[in-house]
């Protein structure tokens, strides 16, 4: 996949520049200035994905964003601010931005370039490699295994439940869990066979309320999850299975970090007229340094996976990811995603 990176500032095109080019299948096409350079750049390559600053000396991204959309083939475009604001954010997503990030999150950042990277490699956009091949082809074949399973297990609660020898509770819990694996692997399949799942507007607060009625039960009782959710919350546009996805992965993931047990804070609430936020902290150790991909959970060191599904996610929904230090000790992130308004506006 082809990048063009544009920014201002000389020392930021060299960071994101050796930021990228170490990713898999990524190509640095060029790393200009300002918007007329941008535009020039444009005229002769045609790269997939472009990072913007905010601030370009003869303009600013939302400008660069209307000269790109008479282009034949519009690229993706990342937005990247000093400080990023969510007020800003909307303002560049309903422009049409496909990603709005801190420009100091360089985990972010990569996590962005690689998730479009899969996106329009599945919209065949990109042609893809022998390896995304050989990768779809096995992704295939353990999803239909995994479905035979699900059905195995399917029948086995029929089973159970006409017999009547489990409580009403545990079955609820086990069939709920395995519609949202059911959901999960349509997703996993789609992407398999080359194609994007469809997205639905949804109610966040919802689908965190039903994720959390089948996590809590792996839960330990040394820990409390608080649940906040406003109301009027307008709805995002997502995949379901892939929303369940990232709230069970920050959900484990502050709970690992809390082997003694403690406090899980989630919070959603319309941060935006165009986007909504999702909020989990946590009181436990905290996580490695932006851009360290460590698992925090013992004896796992350099696994990792949870925080980076949870980005390329987020970031193939249009999304941005914060991760801060909690104030008292522990760690928040918040998830911003656009509603469906924004969607439409863009």
């Amino acid at each position: 996949m082809k990048v063009l990176i544009v920014d201002g500032s000389k020392d930021r095109r060299r960071d994101l520049t050796m930021a990228l080019a170490d990713l898999s299948n990524i190509v640095i096409q060029g790393a200009v200035p300002d918007v007329r350079s941008a535009l020039a750049a444009l005229a002769e390559t045609t790269p997939d994905v472009v990072l913007t600053d905010v601030t370009l000396p003869d303009g600013d991204g939302t400008y660069l964003l209307d000269r790109m959309r008479g282009l034949q083939r519009t690229p993706a475009v990342i937005v990247l601010a000093n400080r990023a604001n969510d007020e800003q954010r909307s303002h560049y997503l309903a422009a049409g931005a496909d990603s709005y990030l801190d420009s100091g999150d360089i985990a972010s950042v990569r996590a962005a370039v690689l998730g479009l990277a899969a996106t329009r490699v599945a919209l065949g956009t990109i042609p893809p490699t022998e390896s995304q091949r050989l990768l779809g082809r096995i992704t295939a074949g353990v999803v239909h295994d995994f479905n035979n399973y699900l059905h195995v297990a399917d029948v086995a609660l029929d089973m159970v439940q006409r017999q009547g020898s489990a409580s009403p509770d545990l079955l609820a819990s086990a069939r709920g869990a395995l519609d949202a694996m059911q959901r999960l692997n349509a997703t996993l399949l789609t992407y398999a066979r080359g194609g994007i799942p469809k997205t639905s507007p949804l109610d966040l607060g919802l689908v965190v309320n039903e994720t959390l009625a089948l996590a809590r039960r792996v839960i330990a009782q040394t820990i409390t999850i608080d649940v906040r959710i406003a109301e009027n919350i307008r709805p995002v546009l997502g995949v379901k299975a892939e929303l369940e996805q990232v709230i069970l992965n920050l959900v484990i993931n502050a709970c690992d970090s809390m082997p003694r047990g403690g406090r899980i804070e989630i919070l959603v609430k319309q941060c935006t007229s165009q986007a909504v936020m999702l909020e989990v902290s946590d009181t436990g150790s905290g996580i490695p340094p932006e851009g360290t991909i460590v698992s925090s959970k013992p004896g796992r060191q350099g696994v990792g996976l949870g925080l980076s599904i949870v980005r390329t996610v987020v970031a193939r929904q249009g999304g941005a990811l914060r991760i801060v230090d909690r104030q008292g000790g522990g760690t928040t992130v918040a998830v911003m995603l656009p509603t469906t308004q924004s969607a439409a506006a863009a």
